[in-house]
């Protein structure tokens, strides 16, 4: 008769008894710029818990915020807009008209806020100031990625808290460096990439297995973060979300219940293609033009890959010293049984 494991036993209760686990959070909002002569128009798309978190919107408590009640907090909502985002002339600031707001969807099935900014100017702009440190309460750390049409040119641009867009030719590597750090800022904040790497080398393997795992799983989702940002490759984003969850409970329930893994890098190598469709939801919103996209693609993938170096170069030597004490075992699996736990909680939650 089979008996499951008593590690598995034990997770089954925890998730029984223990309230839902959020993943994945985004840090992350878009805004599409327009600059004209004079007026400077800001679309933006915000995720509608993060603002729901800062603003009581969700009025019935039903874990969810409909249009009626973010309308019933406009005056705020207005508010608070108006003073995170501004444009400024020398030392006048225009006060923006507030276009409708709509409740949406994100790529990846967030719900979202959006509206729009309208900055008109007496004069024709010249020289200017944007600002934009939206949802910086929620963490210092929180960018809003802009797209900017002006004078008939696209360009990138990331705001975060201290960090203003001035009306100047902006260099090469001044991009780049936004999109690489974008790009280290994402594997840090996405838990769920997060807890997959860790799960993928928390057992012993050799140095070598441990290469040709990080290696395929980089391989991986580097294609697939290509493939999907340039829109070749298509896949719902509730089937990608889920997937990701599915990966972390399956490769931390080999860590539960395998003894050797010596084949993990076919794993890493599979579900890589997915986490690399995860990584692409973020660029894709920006809707930029195809070579503005893929510069942009290349540099957030080599930040996607510095954070995961970081990582592995940070937790291998715990691990290494970790092996040496008798308390190894029982480590790892009660690691591994956390892991499973939150990839069984985020799989139901984005499933259903």
């Amino acid at each position: 008769m089979f008996r499951p494991p008593r590690t598995l036993l034990v997770a089954a209760g925890l998730l029984l008894l223990s309230p839902p686990l959020g993943a994945h959070p985004l840090n992350v909002g878009i805004a599409d710029i327009t600059v004209s002569e004079r007026q400077i128009e800001v679309r933006l798309s915000l995720n509608l818990f993060e603002l729901d978190l800062l603003l009581s919107l969700d009025r019935d408590l039903d874990a969810r915020v409909e249009l009626g009640e973010v309308e019933a907090k406009r005056a705020e909502i207005v508010g608070y807009l108006t003073r995170k985002v501004g444009v400024f002339v020398g030392e006048e600031r225009a006060p923006p008209e507030v276009g409708a707001f709509h409740v949406r969807q994100w790529a990846d099935g967030k719900p979202t806020f959006e509206t729009t900014l309208r900055f008109v100017w007496r004069e024709p702009l010249r020289t200017f100031t944007i600002r934009c440190e939206l949802l910086t309460e929620l963490g210092t750390d929180h960018k809003t990625i802009a797209r900017i049409v002006r004078d008939g040119r696209s360009e990138q641009f990331v705001f975060q808290q201290g960090v203003v867009y001035e009306a100047k030719e902006r260099t090469f590597v001044e991009s780049a460096a936004q999109f690489l750090e974008l790009g280290v800022h994402h594997i840090f904040v996405g838990y769920d990439h997060l807890a997959f790497l860790i799960a993928l080398v928390l057992p012993r393997q050799r140095w070598l297995d441990l290469v040709k795992i990080v290696t395929s799983f980089t391989v991986a989702h580097s294609l697939t973060l290509s493939l999907a940002a340039l829109d070749v490759l298509r896949l719902p984003a509730t089937l990608v979300e889920a997937g990701i969850a599915f990966s972390v409970a399956w490769v931390a329930m080999e860590n539960l219940c395998s003894r050797t893994f010596k084949r993990r890098w076919v794993i890493s190598l599979l579900f890589g293609f997915v986490h690399g469709f995860g990584f692409a939801n973020v660029l894709k919103e920006l809707a930029l033009g195809r070579s503005a996209l893929a510069a942009s693609l290349i540099f957030f993938n080599v930040g996607v890959e510095v954070g995961q170096v970081v990582i592995i170069s940070l937790l291998l030597p715990m691990l290494w010293l970790l092996a040496r004490t008798p308390v190894h075992t029982a480590s790892v699996k009660l690691a591994s049984l956390a892991i499973f736990f939150a990839g069984v909680v985020w799989f139901f939650e984005r499933v259903f």
